[in-house]
């Protein structure tokens, strides 16, 4: 939900509003974001502040300027080769494998947190990142924008500031390893039914405000995925 803008560094506060709409798949790829009038509305701010923090989602390759049409979410899975990833680990050699061991540890606390603090919003967006997944797979329309979505709103319904701000440095890594192991070896796989029983076991253990099975939930997940990268040499 959009919330007016009052403060200092007023640009960052819009960027970070808009690019958490985008990280929680409110907006989803190939949708177009609102115009920078109705923007600038909502959050009370003028217009060259928007146009700031939509220039900062551009250059991220979040989203793309269609001159003469808007501004638009674009397909993380499509452009990932295209985006400077992984700068942070100045050129080290890593498996997929090393990025799903992280994952483990980050996501199975985001797990434990969100079942103790999610709000009624946080599960209705984490159970609507269900259905679009399972809806894409029927529709053999699979988007790896979704499956992040899912996770990004277990952090966010964590409310835990630093592990939410973690979780975002992570989104690109991840983004990478998602895309890189699907197309590679978990599409062939057929584990689809697999996959969508377990985020089910995810979100049933948040709504059940149990933080130790949600946890377990999410480590059985991660897991899994895990030792296929490690089957298949990822």
């Amino acid at each position: 939900m959009i919330k007016p803008v009052k403060h200092r560094n007023i640009a960052d506060q819009v960027f970070e509003q808009l690019r958490d709409m985008l990280y929680r798949g409110e907006v989803g790829p190939g949708e177009r974001l609102m115009s920078e009038r109705d923007l600038a509305a909502l959050f009370e701010v003028g217009r060259p502040t928007v146009r700031t923090a939509m220039q900062r989602l551009i250059d991220q390759g979040l989203v793309e300027s269609r001159r003469g049409v808007g501004v638009f979410v674009l397909d993380q899975e499509k452009i990932v080769e295209k985006r400077p990833l992984l700068q942070a680990l100045n050129g080290e050699t890593y498996t997929v494998a090393d990025i799903q061991e992280i994952r483990m540890a980050l996501e199975g606390k985001s797990a434990e947190l969100a079942a103790q603090r999610a709000t009624d919003e946080d599960l209705r967006l984490i159970r609507r990142g269900i259905e679009r997944m399972k809806r894409e797979r029927i529709e053999h329309e699979i988007r790896i924008n979704t499956d992040i979505s899912f996770h990004m709103n277990i952090a966010y319904a964590s409310k835990n500031v630093v592990q939410i701000h973690l979780m975002k440095s992570f989104y690109e890594v991840q983004t990478y390893a998602m895309s890189y192991s699907y197309t590679k070896v978990l599409e062939s796989l057929r584990i689809d039914e697999l996959i969508d029983a377990q985020h089910d076991a995810i979100f049933q253990a948040i709504v059940a405000r149990n933080p130790d099975s949600a946890r377990q939930a999410m480590e059985k997940h991660i897991g899994t995925i895990l030792e296929i990268c490690r089957e298949h040499g990822l």
